[in-house]
């Protein structure tokens, strides 16, 4: 047993006592601590407070079907956990897609040979590795020192990155992304009317307006996601291991607060600003550049401002393929 291994801690969710039991002892051989759950609702209450290296998830369970766990965990987890689905039936073909589209890494029938399970863990661990040095970096404030280094990265107003940085961290997190088969999704957000409000208000109380959007974005988003200042009144979020559905909740979350948020402005009491959203994700059909996720997102953005503004709109199948020439 090695001291790396001894560190890594897989949740196994098996609801089969004598599967579980067999597996556990399987993996503490191997070297690794070992956390059972027997429902799915303790997998995921414990995915999310424990943060195991690696979930081994049972499709049937007694309560939550594994499906469901996968996706629960998949959103609420801060960083990337792998998770490796286990079925009784070794060819449904319906089971397999169903894991892989919740956000399975890997699919294996209980009647695996031990060291094939064995492999399978320690080559998912291995790409956790990868992935989790990556967003070590970027929370020990690498980025942000960086930043501070290198004014041209920034927006001088926001304080946010500016868009060709942005760009630039765009291409390396979509590689990564298509590379290890993880979701990444791209948040588009516009000020409502913020010409009128300029107008109406003057410049400067537009750039309080615009200091204080980026002030909410940056409270409530994770220390890997990344926010940019686009263009004067847009600002736009890209977030690792976030699918379409997670994103479309941080973007609507994102939409309540500034919508309901008290803004004191010191030079014209206070306002009500409101702010549209456009949200786009992969893996999706038709997205296979840096450049399509970013268009999409903003074909979303649009068709939020067209139904009304002061919503949260997603790119869709049912959307045209976009022009990229938003993201350069």
């Amino acid at each position: 047993m090695t001291e790396e291994k001894s560190k890594k801690h897989v949740l196994l969710v098996e609801d089969s006592p004598t599967q579980a039991q067999y597996m556990c002892l399987l993996l503490e051989d191997a070297g690794y601590q070992v956390t059972v759950a027997e429902t799915g609702q303790k997998g995921v209450e414990i995915a999310e407070t424990a943060q195991p290296d690696m979930v081994l998830l049972d499709v049937v369970l007694p309560d939550l079907d594994g499906f469901s766990v996968c996706h629960r965990i998949r959103q609420r987890s801060r960083l990337y956990i792998p998770i490796l689905m286990l079925t009784e039936r070794r060819t449904d073909m319906e089971d397999k897609v169903g894991g892989l589209t919740a956000g399975a890494d890997e699919y294996l029938s209980k009647s695996f040979d031990d060291r094939e399970l064995l492999a399978r863990v320690a080559s998912l661990l291995r790409i956790r590795q990868v992935i989790e040095d990556i967003y070590n970096r970027m929370e020990s404030g690498e980025q942000s020192y960086q930043a501070l280094k290198h004014p041209a990265l920034t927006d001088r107003l926001t304080g946010v990155y500016n868009r060709h940085y942005f760009v630039e961290d765009l291409h390396r997190q979509f590689a990564l992304a298509r590379r290890y088969h993880n979701p990444l999704a791209c948040v588009m957000l516009d000020t409502d009317l913020f010409r009128d409000f300029n107008e109406r208000y003057g410049d400067s109380t537009g750039d309080w307006m615009l200091q204080g959007v980026a002030s909410v974005l940056k409270q409530n988003v994770r220390e890997v996601d990344m926010i940019a200042r686009y263009g004067g009144e847009e600002f736009i979020i890209l977030l690792p291991m976030t699918d379409l559905i997670g994103a479309s909740s941080l973007a609507e979350r994102l939409r309540e607060l500034i919508d309901q948020h008290l803004w004191e402005s010191p030079s014209s009491g206070n306002l009500h600003i409101t702010v549209s959203l456009g949200v786009a994700a992969i893996p999706a059909q038709g997205i296979e550049t840096a450049e399509h996720l970013v268009a999409c997102a903003d074909k979303a953005l649009h068709r939020a401002k067209a139904k009304g503004r002061n919503r949260v709109e997603t790119y869709e199948a049912w959307l045209e393929d976009p022009s990229p020439s938003r993201a350069s």
